[in-house]
Order: C-alpha cells, then sequence, then structure tokens
C-alpha cells in the first residue's frame, strides 16, 4: 500500500525562468519506507519563451534539497532512517502540433554523500492524431538504477510478493513501454495548463 501528498509553489520569472519547492510526503509498504518527505527548492528555464509552451517546451530543471526516510524494517545497508541531500536535473523537450505530439525527457539524480548512488532515466512518447480527439500513443523508457537504498536486509522476497510486486527488488535496470489509444474532449492543446516545472503536460517523470 502506497499513499502520499505532493505540493509544489512555483515563481515565475519572466518568459524563461521559474524557481519554485517541490515538497513531497509519503509511505509505501512496496518501498519499505514507513515515512518519506523530500523539501527540493528548484530552478528551471525554458529555452522558448513559455508563451509558446502549447506548442513547443525546451525545459531544464535544476534542484537540490533534503530526504529523510523512516524505513519499516532494517534495510541492506543496516538502516532504519536515512537523513541525506541529493540532486537532480531534468531535460524535457516537446513539441505539439495538429498531427500529435513527441515528448521526450531524461531524469538524473544522486545522492552527495556517494555519487554512485544514482539514477539516469529516458522517457518518451509519440502520439498520432487519428481524427478530432481520438490519438495513438506509442510510449516507452528506460532507466539505469543504483540508489535502492529501501531495500530490505536479509530474507527473499516470497513469489507472491514478486508476482504482485508487493516488495521491491534489486535491479540495475528498468525498461518499460507501450501502446495506448485516447480520447480528448475540446482543443488538442487543453492538456497543457501550466508548463513550468512539468506542471500539467504530457512529461512521464517517475
Amino acid at each position: 500500500m502506497s499513499q502520499g501528498l505532493d505540493n509544489l509553489v512555483v515563481k515565475s520569472l519572466g518568459e524563461h525562468w521559474s524557481a519554485g519547492v517541490q515538497f513531497d510526503i509519503s509511505s509505501s509498504t512496496y518501498r519499505n519506507t514507513k515515512l518519506n518527505y523530500q523539501v527540493f527548492p528548484s530552478v528551471e528555464y525554458n529555452i522558448f519563451p513559455y508563451s509558446e509552451s502549447t506548442r513547443r517546451q525546451l525545459r531544464i530543471l535544476y534542484g537540490a534539497g533534503y530526504n529523510y526516510t523512516k524505513y519499516n524494517d532494517s534495510t541492506i545497508y543496516d538502516k532504519i532512517e536515512d537523513k541525506l541531500f541529493q540532486q537532480q536535473l531534468k531535460i524535457a523537450f516537446q513539441v505539439q502540433q495538429k498531427w500529435g505530439s513527441v515528448n521526450i525527457s531524461l531524469e538524473g539524480s544522486n545522492y552527495f554523500y556517494d555519487f554512485e548512488k544514482n539514477r539516469l532515466e529516458l522517457e518518451g512518447s509519440f502520439r498520432i492524431r487519428i481524427v478530432k480527439g481520438l490519438s495513438l500513443e506509442i510510449y516507452g523508457g528506460v532507466a539505469r538504477i543504483r540508489d535502492q537504498l529501501s531495500l530490505v536486509k536479509g530474507e527473499e522476497a516470497t513469489a507472491e510478493e514478486v508476482y504482485l510486486r508487493l516488495r521491491e527488488l534489486a535491479t540495475g535496470y528498468n525498461i518499460d513501454g507501450g501502446l495506448s489509444i485516447t480520447y480528448t474532449f475540446g482543443s488538442i492543446y487543453n492538456n497543457i495548463v501550466n508548463p513550468r516545472f512539468g506542471n500539467g503536460n504530457e512529461y512521464y517523470y517517475h
């Protein structure tokens, strides 16, 4: 079971810059976290003016902040809690036209105490309009994972836990993807509400 609350406050600094703070609090039996909260001050630069965001975006976001985690069970690093500082960099590109849209995002993060505890993710989607309102989408992503700090120490996961995804397993890479058909009412651009910090658009951040 997982539950959480995400909060984001963003200040516009003109046609290209934004600054903000993201505060997240969550818990997850899957990730062995009794309590996790993160505070991330960040700054974003959009190469294209934000006024053009319904057509194109190329945003670069950098953030650094504090990450506290209280675990349900001891981790493979013999920790019951962690108090860590972390940084992240995101680059997101989007083009949206009458024929459809292309979305690509690259995200990297690491912990300051050990730069080898890091993660790199590349994700994207390609959407084609079939008729007005009806679209076909192809999406996928690949991740290189080196920051699984919450893995439970000792006992191996049962077959049931693996099959039902009740417990996070150690891994170095993750690949996913799929196809979907969607129908949208109204303007083809109404899915973009506020482009700053990736809020209200179609980027597939984890």
